[in-house]
């Protein structure tokens, strides 16, 4: 008995000890990509670049019924698809809804076959949502269902308002994370930065965000680099992920993405950038529509300083809906589905996937 645990013990001492078996990229997204690997008989994982308005565009389909309801995320940014990161959040989500992820023109795994002199003719906001639309009667055909759930994420969540209000007959619900609210956010988020600054008597954020005054410009712009600035300061203030004093680790994760090549993650900065400036050097107008035939529910954290929780909280007040709801992260910036991914599920779980049956 003594010799049978001696030489389990030495056996596991040596495992221990043994030379790290993940070593590369490769071998860590293999792993990760037999983990989520979708493995029931009606289920459906699929990687595809379709043509939408004339555009090739990806998308990933992921979920363990493809019956289940689908669920469209729409990312924000502009321009910053979530699909590298969702393997980080998404997984428990495949259970109860297809989800799809959905990387809008020239963003993402799109920009390494993009032609940026047809593309910009019609990189915009407004054609997004004309995609957005057509995704949609994609979706449906594709799984023979005939509604989806839209979720629109920060800049995706202006998107998103759009799309379901030109086709609530497609759409069961609308799920606003991180909701862009129109009005003077940028004004607002800096007002809110000098008082924690001054709060915390944080003399280096006072003495940063004093020298960009007037913020906004009195013209109404936002010159990239005092954009920058500002979200510098709102991330390290809890508005980015809560408890991080910046997104470093956000903008780690598509590294270990499944659904990203290596060649995809290189190009990925560069791409996102340049379809990014083209689409904020529009102006398509601000006012938001708050009439809508569909329900509505905003996942808003409250500490996010990128889209600001109390701004969101105002626009819903005023919204109509045939059912509405706000429901608070605590704890939770501007990625609540990454801060609080367990509470996130379960507020996915209880209040949205219902409305399917409605």
């Amino acid at each position: 008995m003594k010799v049978f645990i001696y030489i389990t013990f030495l056996l596991g001492f040596i495992h221990c000890n043994a030379q790290p078996r993940i070593q590369t990229r490769e071998e860590a997204v293999a792993l990760l990509h037999d983990l989520r690997k979708i493995h029931t008989p009606k289920g459906i994982d699929t990687l595809e670049q379709i043509e939408l308005n004339g555009e090739k565009q990806w998308i990933n389909i992921r979920g363990k019924n493809k019956s289940n309801p689908i669920l469209l995320f729409i990312h924000g940014g502009p321009a910053s698809p979530m699909m590298p990161v969702a393997w980080a959040f998404q997984n428990g989500w495949e259970d109860y809804f297809t989800v799809v992820q959905w990387d809008q023109r020239v963003s993402g795994k799109n920009w390494t076959t993009t032609d940026t002199t047809k593309a910009v003719a019609n990189l915009n906001r407004k054609m997004i949502v004309q995609d957005g639309i057509a995704l949609v009667q994609y979706l449906c055909e594709k799984l023979n269902q005939q509604k989806v759930f839209i979720l629109g994420y920060s800049f995706g969540s202006r998107v998103g308002i759009e799309l379901i209000s030109l086709i609530p007959e497609k759409v069961f619900a609308y799920v606003g994370v991180g909701q862009m609210s129109g009005g003077d956010q940028e004004a607002f988020i800096y007002n809110r930065l000098l008082t924690l600054a001054a709060e915390s008597n944080n003399e280096l954020a006072l003495q940063e965000l004093k020298t960009i005054a007037p913020y906004p410009n009195t013209d109404g712009a936002n010159p990239i680099r005092k954009l920058l600035l500002v979200r510098k300061w709102a991330r390290y203030f809890n508005g980015g992920w809560y408890g991080k004093p910046n997104l470093d680790l956000f903008f780690s994760l598509p590294e270990l993405s499944p659904e990203y090549s290596e060649q995809d993650i290189t190009r990925i900065d560069s791409g996102n950038a340049w379809a990014a400036r083209k689409i904020l050097q529009q102006s398509e107008g601000n006012a938001f529509p708050d009439t809508f035939r569909t329900p509505i529910l905003f996942l808003m954290g409250r500490h996010d300083l990128h889209t600001p929780h109390d701004l969101a909280l105002a626009y819903f007040n005023k919204l109509s809906a045939p059912n509405k709801k706000f429901i608070t992260f605590e704890h939770s910036g501007h990625f609540p589905m990454l801060e609080e991914p367990g509470r996130f599920l379960v507020t996915l779980v209880n209040e949205v996937l219902p409305l399917a049956k409605e």
